[in-house]
């Protein structure tokens, strides 16, 4: 680690802005090359989100295919053919297992370390560097990026609290987005490449949980719903569907269905169009199947109560609330049933429907969607179209995934494809 007077006056190659997952594996990539690379972290430690990713436990990237990997990213995720390519998923599970991190594949393709602890990540990443020399400062902020006013090319980079400049031609932007600000994500990037003239996407949160104008997910607080069918809607329109399980907490709802689409719907919301988010608790049936059911249930249970025979069809939990919300009491016989009443029944079991009031802020949010504006990137090098010599990687880039280890390997594909092509005067 060099010394704060040493870095003040020396001179690198590349100066990394930011020790997060990209931030390290760029200034190791770099590094690797023979570059002189400096990394900047303005926490005390590296990694601190990458050490709490997927719990605890590091969701590295998915074994999906390209194409399939790509799709995941929506209508963004075009921009990030190139970097996949030159670093795809089995090029990450290589890399880090010639790091000595064995890892395993868990459902719907999730990477993890064979260890299920994301410091064996965090580790094999501060290895590399050192391996490769990387100056690294923990603790310094980065304040600016200094620009030659004849060149328009990187000079160097300005520390705040320091009068000195860090001589450099190359730096890499790696500082992340909003989500998870007391681990250091806190915009620091966003406001550096505004001052350079480039446009930033209005950062939202994604990957979030949602609030609910119903009260009732207070109630049912900890249920989980397993295999559910989500549709989420704007008044007779249907927006978007997933699979997946769904969790009840004191504001709403969560779970990985409901981050993953909870992008589209901050999307609508920004867009001032109501939103609701509909669940269908027994997917292998419509609305018709769901009919059916429901009368041979009854028809062979005329004496039970209807609130009993419903507990074996729903979770307990979730009972009293369909019961009230079809207006049918959970005492009544199953033989004193209307037809309209197991209609609405039916109804709520296909189309049991809540209404988004909002997104959790973006702090509680996985990842950021939103940043650096991608027509100002160069998606084959991650170099600025504005600036020479300027390079992104990460979260700062407007793209994010769904959940499942596709966000990771995007922030690790880029930051290798920058590294890869970060320019130094003997080659030029």
């Amino acid at each position: 680690m060099c010394s704060e007077r040493n870095v003040a006056q020396e001179t690198f190659d590349v100066v990394v802005i930011g020790g997060g997952a990209a931030g390290m594996l760029a200034a190791g990539s770099a590094a690797e090359r023979g570059l002189r690379v400096l990394l900047l972290e303005r926490n005390a430690r590296l990694g601190r989100k990458l050490g709490i990713t997927g719990d605890g436990r590091c969701n590295m990237t998915n074994a999906d295919e390209r194409d399939e990997f790509i799709r995941s990213f929506g209508a963004n995720g075009k921009f990030l053919y190139r970097a996949i390519a030159a670093f795809s998923n089995r090029d990450l599970i290589a890399f880090f297992n010639g790091l000595g991190v064995a890892t395993k594949e868990e459902r719907g393709g999730r990477i993890f370390p064979a260890s299920d602890r994301a410091e064996s990540v965090v580790g094999a990443l501060g290895r590399y560097m050192k391996r490769h020399g990387v100056a690294v400062r923990l603790n310094s902020r980065a304040e600016r990026i200094v620009v030659d006013a004849s060149s328009g090319a990187v000079a160097g980079v300005t520390i705040r609290d320091r009068e000195a400049t860090i001589n450099t031609e190359n730096a890499i932007l790696a500082t992340g987005g909003l989500s998870y600000p007391a681990t250091g994500s806190t915009g620091d990037g966003y406001s550096m490449a505004k001052a350079l003239g480039h446009g930033i996407v209005p950062p939202r949160p994604a990957l979030v949980p949602i609030e609910t104008v119903e009260t009732f997910p207070k109630d049912l607080q900890g249920l989980s719903l397993t295999g559910v069918a989500v549709t989420v809607a704007s008044g007779r329109k249907r927006i978007a569907s997933e699979s997946g399980d769904l969790i009840f907490t004191h504001y709403g709802i969560s779970g990985p269905v409901i981050l993953s689409l909870s992008g589209i719907i901050v999307e609508h919301l920004d867009g001032k169009e109501p939103v609701a988010v509909s669940i269908n608790l027994i997917p292998a049936l419509d609305r018709g199947g769901l009919e059916d059911l429901l009368i041979g249930e009854f028809a062979g249970s005329g004496g039970r109560m209807i609130g009993t025979v419903m507990k074996g069809l729903v979770p307990r939990a979730l009972v009293p609330v369909l019961m009230k919300a079809a207006g049918v009491p959970e005492e009544k016989r199953c033989g004193g049933i209307t037809s309209a009443e197991r209609k609405r029944l039916a109804g709520l079991l296909a189309d049991f429907r809540l209404t988004v009031k909002r997104p959790r802020p973006i702090a509680e949010a996985v990842v950021t969607r939103g940043g650096i504006d991608l027509k100002e990137v160069d998606p084959r090098t991650m170099e600025s179209r504005k600036v020479r010599g300027l390079y992104f990687c990460g979260e700062i880039l407007d793209v994010d995934g769904n959940t499942g280890g596709y966000n990771l390997q995007a922030a690790f594909s880029t930051a290798r494809l920058a590294a890869a092509n970060v320019r130094i005067a003997e080659e030029e």
